[in-house]
């Protein structure tokens, strides 16, 4: 017996587990819920675990199970329900140790909510009651909210994994679920890639190549959702401060002819650069004195902890789960709503500050304990105490 129960895997002991993750694309070079999985498989099977990946297409690693998941795409609904069920019926015959789901499926020992929930991504997206009583009620709307039910009421998920306590506290309020099945584990910052050194080695030419001078002051803005992501705010709140040495780069993939508009508009003029997508941010983060985003909602906005790690400091808003590791006026300025006041106000205390680069510097290090390393710690915690609630 002594001998079985050396043999039972134990992440803690570094012992082997079977290790199921789902997401529909493994994929690095997709979005972030895609890039973090293809991480940590990536972390699992360096420390010698069996790591199995279901998706519906993507990548493949040395030494890496991948298993095809098909689903309905003719629909938003039916991709949700199909992969939901389609993935469940793959993992099941496989007798796997733990499975983490990054996507709503039927049956998951951890499902990690990264994009947030439900209820509140509608409240952020349609404001307006009417609207979104009547968003509510459309195919995909309503396959988000019964898998979401099914998650959390009724058994589909041993564990709850959040990137924040926004995202946890949420979860608690608008489901029935107990408060000790959802754990916070913060994302994890790749410090070899983002760090003061791009700063040094990209910052400088990147100033040079879109003609902002030394004593300019330079935010930049990144996200591909600009009214989600507050940009009117921020072009309205910097046109309202009469400060001309401010220079702002937008980079993102959504459209930028209504904001190029609204900047002219604005007088704000040549002082506004669109960039585009920016595959790799480090130039831009080092370039940049102050990154902004003045989001409506973020789980947790990882760009804002890479700009943190490059040594930039971060204003955000309280509905972005970053905000937590943020204390303002020290390392960064947290907004308490999103307004053209607060944001202008926020704006005026940075430019007030003397010794910005030590404001920098301190984002810098409280970025720098949140590494893969740390985020392993806390989730091979969270696997040990599935596989002894499997064990009962």
């Amino acid at each position: 017996m002594a001998v079985q129960e050396a043999r039972r895997p134990d992440p803690l002991r570094g012992l082997p587990m079977k290790v199921g993750l789902v997401c529909r694309h493994f994929l690095s070079t997709r979005g972030g819920l895609e890039r973090y999985t293809v991480t940590l498989a990536a972390e699992l099977l360096r420390r010698g675990h069996d790591v199995h990946v279901f998706a519906h297409g993507g990548e493949r690693l040395p030494d890496l199970h991948f298993h095809p998941v098909p689903f309905f795409p003719l629909s938003s609904p039916g991709k949700n329900l199909s992969f939901a069920f389609m993935a469940s019926r793959r993992i099941a015959p496989l007798r796997l140790d733990v499975v983490q789901s990054m996507e709503r499926i039927w049956n998951q020992d951890i499902f990690r909510a990264s994009d947030g929930i439900n209820p509140v991504q509608m409240a952020q997206r349609y404001p307006n009651p009417w609207l979104r009583r009547f968003k509510a009620v459309t195919p995909r709307r309503r396959a988000l909210t019964f898998l979401e039910r099914r998650i959390f009421e009724r058994g589909g998920a041993r564990f709850v994994m959040t990137n924040s306590r926004l995202v946890r506290d949420q979860v608690l309020h608008h489901y029935r679920v107990s408060e000790d099945r959802v754990r916070v584990i913060y994302n994890s910052v790749d410090t070899s890639r983002f760090n003061p050194a791009a700063r040094e080695r990209l910052g400088a030419p990147l100033r040079r190549r879109y003609g902002i001078g030394p004593e300019d002051r330079l935010i930049l803005f990144a996200g591909n959702e600009f009214r989600l992501k507050g940009l009117s705010v921020l072009l309205e709140a910097v046109a309202g401060l009469d400060a001309r040495k401010i220079r702002i780069i937008v980079a993102g993939s959504d459209s930028a002819a209504p904001y190029r508009s609204r900047a002219r508009r604005l007088g704000l003029g040549d002082a506004v650069v669109f960039a585009g997508y920016q595959k790799a941010l480090e130039g831009f983060y080092g370039a940049a004195d102050l990154f902004v985003l003045p989001t409506r909602y973020d789980p947790f906005a990882n760009v804002c902890l890479e700009a943190m790690a490059c040594g930039t400091p971060v204003m955000t808003t309280r509905m972005n789960g970053v905000s937590e590791v943020i204390e303002t006026g020290r390392d960064g300025f947290v907004l308490r709503d999103v307004s053209v006041g607060e944001l202008a106000a926020s704006l005026r205390a940075y430019l007030a500050v003397d010794d910005p680069r030590a404001l920098g510097a301190r984002a810098c290090q409280k970025a720098s304990s949140f590494t893969m390393e740390a985020h392993m710690r806390d989730l091979l915690a969270l696997y040990a105490d599935v596989i002894e609630d499997k064990r009962g």
